[in-house]
């Protein structure tokens, strides 16, 4: 296992896997700000829109109308800060998959170890749907090494964010090099040649996924704003 990206802590995979999520938090902490603003937009937008196109027109008695608009103010409240939090963790998440490189390569490292271990010789070639198989099991096995029981959901969540994305990118690039191997079996320990290619695949598909869940992020928030105005339009 590569330790010379990490010295200063001993290579554990709890220790390699706090570096990491420590870079996240700082990211996190610089993204958070933004995007509590842009929901606090929200906010206000969906707000002001509830109670001036829905709320007014009914003519209701002050104490209902009050009692309504609080209720929909806290769900409004609730739904805002819970997008700006999750919008700040996507966008964290892709940030820091620019300084990732070397947890990656530590991950693929463990990947091969854990292999390795199931098989007697990885230059014997074996059955494509044998070897996924394989790949598969030992890379839910290293991820489940850097899961954490922290009480704070926030932590929790995080960490599932970013072991579930990083699984899903390492086990898609890994069964994609078993795909495209000639012939019906192949040579794990040609799998895993050329660390520096296997990683940057694996980097490129993390800012891939992060990227297109972060778009997705965005354009729910931009689907409520335009859903406001079109609203406000229609009841005028």
């Amino acid at each position: 296992m590569t330790t010379n990206s990490h010295p200063q802590v001993p290579a554990s995979p709890q220790n390699l896997f706090l570096l990491a999520l420590g870079e996240l938090a700082v990211v996190l902490r610089k993204s958070l700000l933004p995007h509590l603003a842009a929901g606090l937009g929200l906010f206000l937008i969906t707000s002001y829109v509830t109670y001036v196109c829905v709320l007014q027109p009914l003519h209701l008695p002050a104490w209902v109308s009050a009692a309504l608009a609080g209720g929909f103010f806290l769900f409004y409240g609730v739904l805002a800060f819970a997008y700006a939090v999750a919008a700040a963790c996507v966008f964290a998440v892709r940030a820091a998959c620019i300084t990732w490189e070397s947890f990656i390569d530590d991950v693929v490292e463990l990947v091969k170890d854990k292999v390795a271990s199931k098989i007697d010789n990885m230059n014997e070639g074996l059955a494509k749907d044998q070897a996924k198989a394989v790949v598969a099991g030992s890379v839910r096995e290293v991820v489940s090494l850097f899961k954490r029981k922290d009480r704070k959901s926030l932590v929790r969540w995080l960490s599932a964010l970013l072991l579930g994305v990083l699984a899903f990118a390492l086990r898609s690039v890994l069964v994609a090099r078993i795909i495209q191997a000639a012939g019906t079996t192949v040579q794990l320990s040609k799998l895993f040649a050329g660390r520096a290619t296997l990683v940057g695949a694996v980097f490129l598909n993390l800012r891939f996924f992060s990227t297109a869940l972060l778009s997705l992020v965005y354009a729910a928030g931009a689907g409520v704003v335009l859903f406001n105005f079109l609203f406000v339009f229609w009841i005028k």
